[in-house]
């Protein structure tokens, strides 16, 4: 077999469920605890035989050397120095590890958006799983607010065409925010979290965003955690620089984890009222190196602490990894390569509640991964469920086929092609200038900050002036309101032109950044005409584009395909001044109106700890 490549096995139709090919959850019956017992034993032959590793054990935080492990039925079922010859059978594969540096648990990311790979379920799976990636926990709040639940619904039906466990958080915030502060393409009531919670996919209710109304004790919000918690599943957090005043409330609603922490005193109140912190390595906000001094300065108890990604686009994904990649960043830091380990394993499973996963023991699914050099987090071998899934640089099986309806690839309805003029902000025709509020942003963080600047006025709107500034609108792309937000941004770093696209945290309207507004709507229109994606433009001309045809969020094209089109179009972008790694991502998050401090979307500039739209515009010139 060629190394990567995959065999489809069967396709797997909207409406029709492929076979699983991991089981995701241990459901015991009499017969299935008996059968595990007898295999324990011996009686019943083993399916798989690791022979001979280095299994670094995260329940005790050291290493056993030279153990044995055998897995009947997709679980461990014996470790350690036993006569292998008892428990194999006729049709037993032996895997020898003698010759690897460690053999360690499945590692688990327990917060991801699929949708930021621009990848869909199973181009993420076959991303991942050769990195190392058994299970995930993922929030599809991004195809849920442009699909609502029929969109959770199809990236559920597709989890089970692959052979990793995905599981999928119910989007609590469809919209982000009750405010009003934007125009979603759908909404997620609480009866749709109580359809979606009872799937054995859902892992629980998908990160709260929106804090106002948790602190204010909203009834909607508290039926939506309440009934996470009664099917005993877990309430995910979003709790970005929340003060005391607000994040004691938000925590005593029993949401038990956050990936926000950016500062160490951030993430200190955290756990200090309980919640457990997730520490963010994704593409474009990496909180890893300031908060591995939790560990290494401040040296406080691990065991609320886990990784995840958040945010992880497909070149990072080929080229670097996923929880390999931030496992080995941990290290570089000084984090102790197995303390690195049981976060990325036993800690990030114990919050998702996942008794089956998390550590090499008997009963626990065998999701076992071979490294072939420990430091590195190099992996050789992967087995998922018992099953030998990647080794040495090949697939071992195949993946179903999954097919997106019509709805999911129609997801554009905007009411006009904006006109250049339509892009800027509109003063008295006498206005000289204006003193604005601008948008900070911040490469390699997900926060913003205000920033004052003046902008000088031409025929009745405003231009930009001298530096680090370019336009911003957003433009309402669900419902052909002909809303459009606008304003300005720095620290971006664009010289000239302009890009557009439609992955705009978290309704996803179509968001426009750039020098030029002529080649703002330009870009505007050829991203209209695609379908969704992304497009740049430089005088005039299209320099780049990404098509993603499903919720204009992703594509059902393999990984590497993605990757050559997305390396492209950030080529195209470095031409323009955008050179800071992963700009889509940084531009993606300006409309996003629940992180801190300012945001513009389709209705306006919005203050997010306050909740309201607000005018940019702080003084006229005349």
């Amino acid at each position: 077999m060629i190394p990567g490549r995959l065999l489809v096995t069967e396709v797997c139709l909207l409406g029709s469920s492929c076979e699983r090919r991991i089981p995701i959850r241990f459901r015991p019956t009499p017969e299935a605890l008996r059968n595990l017992v007898m295999a324990a034993k011996g009686e019943l032959k083993s399916d798989i035989i690791v022979k001979g590793g280095d299994l670094v054990d995260v329940i005790l935080g050291d290493i056993r050397e030279r153990v044995n492990i055998a897995v009947w039925g997709g679980h461990v079922v014996r470790i350690g120095y036993f006569d292998i010859d008892k428990y194999r059978g006729d049709n037993t594969l032996i895997i020898d590890a003698s010759s690897a540096e460690a053999v360690v648990p499945g590692f688990i990311d327990p917060h991801v958006h699929i949708e930021s790979s621009l990848l869909t379920p199973t181009g993420f799976a076959k991303a991942v799983i050769p990195h190392g990636t058994t299970t995930v926990a993922a929030d599809p709040h991004e195809i849920g607010n442009v699909l609502g639940v029929e969109g959770v619904k199809y990236f559920i039906e597709e989890s089970r065409c692959v052979p990793m466990r995905i599981f999928l958080y119910a989007p609590s915030c469809v919209p982000p925010t009750k405010a009003g502060l934007d125009t979603p393409g759908e909404v997620i009531d609480v009866e749709g979290i109580k359809e979606l919670i009872e799937y054995e996919e859902v892992i629980g209710l998908g990160e709260v965003m929106d804090f106002i109304s948790v602190t204010n004790g909203d009834l909607e919000y508290m039926e939506k955690i309440a009934t996470a918690l009664n099917a005993g599943k877990i309430a995910d957090g979003h709790a970005p620089q929340l003060p005391s005043e607000m994040l004691v409330p938000y925590a005593a609603a029993w949401i038990r984890g956050d990936h926000e922490s950016v500062f160490l005193d951030e993430a200190l109140t955290k756990l200090r009222n309980g919640m457990r912190v997730l520490i963010r390595e994704g593409s474009a906000w990496q909180d890893l190196e300031e908060l591995s001094k939790l560990l290494t300065f401040m040296k406080i108890s691990t065991r609320y602490l886990t990784f995840a990604t958040d945010d992880i686009e497909v070149l990072d994904l080929l080229a670097e990894g996923h929880m390999d990649r931030v496992l080995r960043r941990a290290v570089s830091h000084g984090i102790d390569p197995i303390t690195a380990v049981q976060m990325a394993t036993l800690n990030a499973a114990e919050y998702l509640k996942l008794e089956e996963v998390g550590a090499i023991a008997p009963g626990r699914f065998a999701d076992i991964v071979i490294l072939e050099d420990f430091l590195r987090f190099r992996v050789r071998d992967v087995i998922i469920g018992g099953k030998l899934v990647w080794s040495r640089g090949s697939f071992i099986g195949g993946f179903g086929e999954y097919r997106y309806p019509e709805r999911a690839r129609r997801t554009m309805n905007v009411a006009s092609a904006p006109r250049p003029e339509d892009l800027l902000i509109k003063v008295p025709e006498d206005a000289k200038a204006a003193k604005v509020l601008a948008i900070k942003a911040i490469p390699g963080k997900a926060i913003t900050r205000s920033e004052e600047i003046t902008a000088p006025a031409v025929n009745g709107y405003l231009r930009l002036p001298e530096g680090d500034v370019a336009h911003i609108a957003v433009i309402e792309r669900h419902h052909a309101t002909g809303n459009i937000g606008r304003g300005f941004v720095t620290g971006l770093g664009l010289r000239v032109g302009a890009l557009a696209q439609t992955i705009a945290h978290d309704v996803h309207n179509i968001v426009t950044v750039g020098k030029d507004p002529a080649d703002m709507a330009r870009a505007v229109k050829e991203l209209i005409d695609l379908g969704g994606g992304m497009v740049a433009v430089m005088a005039g001309k299209v320099v780049g584009k990404v098509p993603l045809p499903i919720a204009g969020l992703v594509s059902d094209e393999d990984p590497e395909v993605v990757a050559e089109r997305l390396r492209d179009y950030i080529e195209a972008l470095k031409g323009m001044g955008a050179n800071f790694h992963a700009i889509f991502m940084t531009v993606a998050l300006l409309p996003l109106p629940v992180i801190p401090e300012v945001r513009v979307t389709d209705k306006g500039m919005v203050n997010v700890l306050e909740g309201k739209i607000i005018n940019p515009i702080k003084e006229i010139i005349r």
